[in-house]
């Protein structure tokens, strides 16, 4: 069973943590771990949503490739967070693609038993929504900044949501997914981060300078969607 008897650290998870032990002792053999690895796709958009997934550790992101194959970043999903399938509808498919973008591990659970479980706690779908709602509202918020924020915004932004303890250990391509923007662009704004003291580059991470500087400018908006 791939659920870690550390019951603290089960309990941290959506979804999973909201299972009794006796729902977790019932399901816990039909629980998958799969190890994840950089840049390989756990599914594609349009395909038949068979799991709920969690990831256990490393990082998720839900995806979309333009017809020019522009790719934008819609969600970036971490520790404890689920994605996946949301309803008990049989016909529901991916509407994102999802890859990992770090080593790590998830767990993901059948439609099937989803269903059973929801279908005998109803509980668990209200949270379920609640998370859905969230989701929501921040994908909303990041669609409405990709098309009225200039790349600066967009770019202070994601740098913001990538930061962990000063540092974003991001690329300037993950960046420019994220942001919506072009990764020429996401260049040439970075570069004008760092003449302004915002940022600076080093050896695998942006180290962030002024956190606050870029915070301000991430909080503009009305301006040109890839002015720099």
């Amino acid at each position: 069973m791939p659920i870690p008897s550390d019951a603290a650290a089960v309990s941290t998870t959506e979804f999973f943590g909201w299972l009794t032990p006796e729902e977790i002792a019932r399901v816990g053999p039909q629980i998958e771990a799969r190890k994840i690895y950089p840049r390989r796709p756990l599914f594609r958009a349009g395909e038949p949503a068979e799991h709920l997934w969690v990831v256990e550790r490393g990082e998720v992101r839900l995806l979309m490739s333009s017809p020019r194959g522009q790719v934008t970043t819609l969600d970036t999903l971490r520790r404890g967070e689920m994605f996946g399938r949301w309803s008990g509808d049989p016909e529901e498919r991916y509407a994102a693609d999802a890859e990992a973008t770090t080593e790590g591990r998830v767990w993901r659970l059948g439609r099937a038993a989803v269903a059973r479980l929801v279908d005998e706690r109803p509980a668990l779908s209200a949270r379920m929504v609640r998370v859905i709602a969230g989701r929501l509202r921040d994908a909303h918020e990041r669609l409405h900044s990709f098309a009225y924020d200039g790349a600066p915004a967009r770019l202070a932004s994601a740098l913001l949501r990538a930061e962990d303890q000063h540092y974003a250990r991001v690329t300037r391509r993950a960046l420019a997914e994220a942001s919506g923007t072009t990764v020429e662009t996401a260049i040439r704004v970075l570069r004008r981060f760092e003449r302004e003291g915002l940022i600076r580059g080093e050896v695998g991470a942006i180290h962030i300078v002024d956190a606050a500087g870029l915070s301000a400018l991430a909080q503009t908006s009305g301006t040109a969607p890839d002015s720099a």
